[in-house]
């Protein structure tokens, strides 16, 4: 017979000798078997949930952090079941390579951190087996579920329009700056003019670029492919109308004058699979771990009695 979660934990009930007012001590958030998490156990989870996240946990998030507890709870049984054991070399290790990984090496860094969980030594090293237990849970519950590439192209296809580039211009541009009362204007716009128009009687713009460059007259160069809509407006608007290998007119922005040539255009495009294959394989082997994984602790918990009370924690 399948035993579900609405059974009523019991409650460690206090009496009033005053008002003979029964007021909840402590209940019992989640009980799997004979597994229990408190209502004191749990906001140490809490405040374990808030170091790893940055910021408190939330009204909102405590229900999805009993039903982890309860998860974990239910592998843990298994793992008792199954008799897998963490050696105290096994544990050791594990503290250190996750001292190590957070730059705890030092004592006291590692004592403040501890502080800040609201964990003791003996806590965290229990943490840490619990964890390494669900882990050989998994290993063993789980197997593996390799995908091929095949399946990932057929993803791809799928989902190719949600790895798309907008359209970008590669484009080459040189700058000269402008004095503060803007006296020289009309003077560099004619500097900017000349290039121009040598330019577009067959000199190489790159070349004349870097030429204006190396006399300190200005600077400039490719800006390689750029994304149209991360250009500056007044850019855009001097480009919008360009032919690839046309030369804008002279334009201002708050860096100086500017003239910009058109290499060429690259329209709109799905990123190719080589640039996203890595992405795609991850998020795909995540999916299936999540799917495995829910289908494992479903199991455990048509099989084990549980109990959950995330209302127990509700903020007064």
């Amino acid at each position: 017979m399948t035993r579900t979660t609405v059974a009523l934990s019991a409650l460690l009930l206090a009496t009033s000798a005053v008002a003979a007012e029964r007021k909840l001590i402590e209940g019992i958030v989640v009980r799997v078997n004979d597994r229990i998490v408190t209502t004191r156990d749990m906001n140490a989870r809490m405040l374990e949930r808030a170091a790893e996240q940055g910021h408190a946990v939330t009204a909102e998030e405590i229900p999805a952090l009993v039903n982890d507890v309860a998860d974990e709870l239910c592998l843990l049984e298994r793992a008792s079941e199954l008799k897998l054991e963490v050696t105290s070399e096994e544990l050791d290790q594990a503290i250190k390579g996750l001292r190590e990984e957070n730059r705890l090496e030092d004592q006291a860094a590692f004592e403040a951190m501890l502080r800040s969980t609201g964990l003791t030594a003996e806590q965290l090293r229990t943490r840490v087996r619990d964890t390494l237990l669900v882990r050989r849970v998994l290993g063993r519950e789980m197997g593996t579920s390799p995908i091929t590439e095949e399946e990932l192209r057929q993803l791809y296809e799928r989902e190719k329009d949600s790895f798309m580039i907008g359209e970008r211009m590669q484009l080459e541009h040189f700058i000269v700056p402008l004095a503060v009362d803007g006296s020289d204007r009309a003077a560099k716009r004619g500097q900017l003019e000349r290039l121009a128009a040598a330019a577009r009687t067959g000199n190489n713009f790159a070349a004349l670029v870097a030429e204006e460059v190396a006399a300190g007259r200005g600077t400039g160069g490719d800006l390689g492919e750029v994304l149209v809509s991360d250009l500056r407006p007044e850019v855009r608007q001097a480009v919008e109308n360009l032919s690839e290998g046309e030369i804008s007119a002279p334009f201002e922005s708050a860096s100086g004058l500017h003239i910009v040539r058109l290499v060429k255009r690259i329209p709109a495009a799905p990123r190719p699979f080589e640039s996203v294959v890595d992405l795609l394989r991850d998020r795909e082997m995540g999916k299936r771990y999540r799917d495995r994984l829910s289908g494992v602790v479903s199991g455990l918990k048509q099989r084990y009695v549980v109990e959950t009370h995330a209302e127990f924690m509700a903020k007064p």
